[in-house]
């Protein structure tokens, strides 16, 4: 084990009396020491970055000195903690992947597991990570996504169990949901490989199948296949759009009156989106997408 004397060296002081330390051989100091007073702790260590009045007082300059490598020491705990917590958004269980919750929405996935646990990366504030995911398939019905960016998601686990509502906000959406990695995909209609009947196929691989073949393979319901969202709509809306209703006509003397999207329902089971726009009337509409337009 080094010894901790051979980890740092004394620079030179500076015009106000602080000496650097460099630890590890670093070319940038890891922080000051400077003898202060005539107390029974009169040398201050102050690291780099800490602010004003927040050095640490010792009896010894070496005592200052090995606070700053103490110091180097627990930033780079905390970075490889950091890391090992932000890898863990890419880490998934065999036969599973991540997937956001628009591809969740646009492909209209049945069956997925939320991040149930979500702290964050550091601290009380900033990026998240997917500490705990829903043991058990969680079978979407209903994804909302509200004006201030917070998402909710409503569902079924099993039959035994109450329903599934998980609220999460921007940074706890962002970590997606797992579905599976051979989640079988709506495609065009055309023949099915298996019985050779014409109709929607589900593309599974390389494998293309009808509705009953793709699920019968799978092991799992036909009504359980993804399908996507038919909103009726060109345009794929997003929470703080600018719309005006459809039919709505604009001349020069006058501005058409327009709203801002301020809630998004996803029915799942019914596959079909509501829009929820603030017109400045009392209250907010709620309208179907083919009912409203982008401002251009």
């Amino acid at each position: 084990m080094t010894d901790i004397k051979a980890r740092y060296r004394y620079g030179t002081p500076d015009e106000k009396r602080w000496t650097p330390v460099y630890v590890d051989g670093a070319t940038e100091p890891a922080g000051h020491v400077r003898k202060v007073g005539r107390s029974a702790t009169p040398w201050c260590a102050m690291g780099a970055g800490d602010g004003k009045g927040h050095g640490t007082h010792h009896s010894r300059k070496y005592a200052a000195a090995e606070r700053l490598v103490a110091m180097v020491d627990n930033r780079a705990t905390v970075a490889a903690e950091i890391e090992r917590r932000r890898s863990r958004s890419v880490q998934t269980p065999e036969g599973w992947r991540f997937a956001t919750w628009t591809e969740i929405e646009r492909e209209g996935y049945r069956q997925v597991r939320p991040v149930n646990s979500a702290p964050y990366l550091y601290g009380g504030e900033g990026e998240r990570y997917p500490d705990r995911v829903a043991e058990l398939p969680v079978t979407l019905t209903r994804i909302t996504r509200l004006h201030n960016g917070r998402v909710v998601v409503s569902g079924t686990e099993s039959d035994d169990r109450p329903s599934y509502v998980l609220l999460m906000d921007p940074a706890h959406a962002a970590l997606g949901a797992l579905v599976r990695e051979q989640e079988p995909r709506h495609i065009a209609p055309g023949e099915c490989m298996g019985c050779e009947t014409h109709g929607p196929l589900y593309q599974t691989g390389t494998r293309l199948g009808c509705a009953n073949c793709t699920a019968t393979d799978l092991g799992m319901s036909p009504d359980l296949l993804p399908t996507p969202i038919h909103d009726d709509g060109a345009v794929w809306w997003s929470i703080g759009d600018t719309v005006r209703r459809v039919g709505q006509v604009q001349d020069e003397e006058s501005e058409p009156a327009t709203g801002r999207v301020i809630e998004i329902d996803t029915l799942v089971v019914e596959r079909e989106r509501r829009i929820a726009a603030d017109f400045g009337d009392r209250w907010p509409l709620r309208w179907q997408p083919a009912g409203l337009a982008p401002v251009s």
